[in-house]
């Protein structure tokens, strides 16, 4: 295992499409920097802004998501594409242990980019940010308090890891990179899509029950709060805190889910022919 997990970080840290990534994250990131530190020097500002909510625009303008699936795809179907998955096969090692090096080395591709994103957005709060943790209002005029920025950071590396999972997943299955990118992006939006629908149906099929009614839209509402990335932090975020959402429930949620589709990709890996 050891040596296996040697040869995917290896080539985890040529490959270029790993450093453009970083690239792609840093500048965003960079600018809102940028954009923080004008706003602090500038004679308007009060002192409002808060290092969670630094963290919060550092990891929304980054859309760490889509360059998640984009590199975990590239990195998964590259042996496939090339054919030398048959070479790595003909060494005789297990699958699983495959399996498990290359998800492990992805995941670390994606956590790099996280740490990126925290590492800024961290210096960046504590230079130009009201220390401490603050109340705020959100959309409909409510006070929230917001969460504990450690929580908060752990909390939002398992919704990535999460969703990583899930990019692997469909790497693993369909075994083209555009194709795989493309699902990856798209499907979480449509099972999203599918769910609110078969809501709105059953909803309108009981429109004599309130309960019933008011039950499924909170259960829609729920699924929306801890589906793959949608706790993800967003624009959104700044105003409505964390949206309703429970940080360990989220934990939790999320560690099922790179359970799940990690456990689907293991199969999938044991299951495919080689071809």
């Amino acid at each position: 295992m050891h040596r296996l997990l040697k040869f995917e970080f290896r080539r985890l840290f040529l490959r270029v499409s790993l450093y453009v990534c970083l690239g792609i994250v840093a500048v965003p990131v960079l600018f809102m920097f940028y954009i923080t530190g004008t706003e602090y020097f500038s004679k308007d500002y009060n002192y409002q802004i808060t290092l969670y909510s630094v963290l919060q625009s550092m990891i929304s303008v980054a859309n760490l998501t889509t360059l998640s699936v984009v590199f975990t795809s590239i990195f998964v179907c590259e042996d496939k594409a090339r054919g030398t998955i048959k070479t790595i096969y003909s060494l005789g090692y297990p699958r699983y242990k495959l399996f498990l090096a290359k998800f492990l080395a992805s995941a670390s591709a994606t956590a790099i980019m996280y740490a990126l994103i925290i590492l800024f957005g961290i210096i960046c709060g504590l230079l130009f940010s009201k220390p401490g943790n603050s109340s705020l209002f959100d959309i409909m005029g409510e006070i929230q308090t917001e969460p504990d920025i450690v929580l908060f950071i752990v909390q939002q590396f398992f919704v990535i890891m999460g969703a990583h999972a899930f990019y692997f997943m469909v790497a693993e299955l369909i075994g083209k990179t555009g194709l795989g990118i493309v699902l990856g992006i798209f499907v979480p939006g449509l099972v999203s899509s599918f769910v609110g629908v078969l809501t709105a149906v059953i909803s309108a099929a009981a429109h004599d029950n309130e309960k019933i009614t008011e039950a499924l839209s909170n259960g829609y509402i729920t699924f929306l709060q801890y589906w793959l990335p949608s706790t993800l932090s967003s624009f959104t975020g700044l105003f409505t805190g964390s949206g309703g959402v429970d940080l360990w429930i989220s934990i939790a949620v999320n560690t099922g889910y790179i359970i799940a589709f990690g456990g689907l990709g293991m199969l999938i890996t044991y299951k495919k022919q080689i071809k």
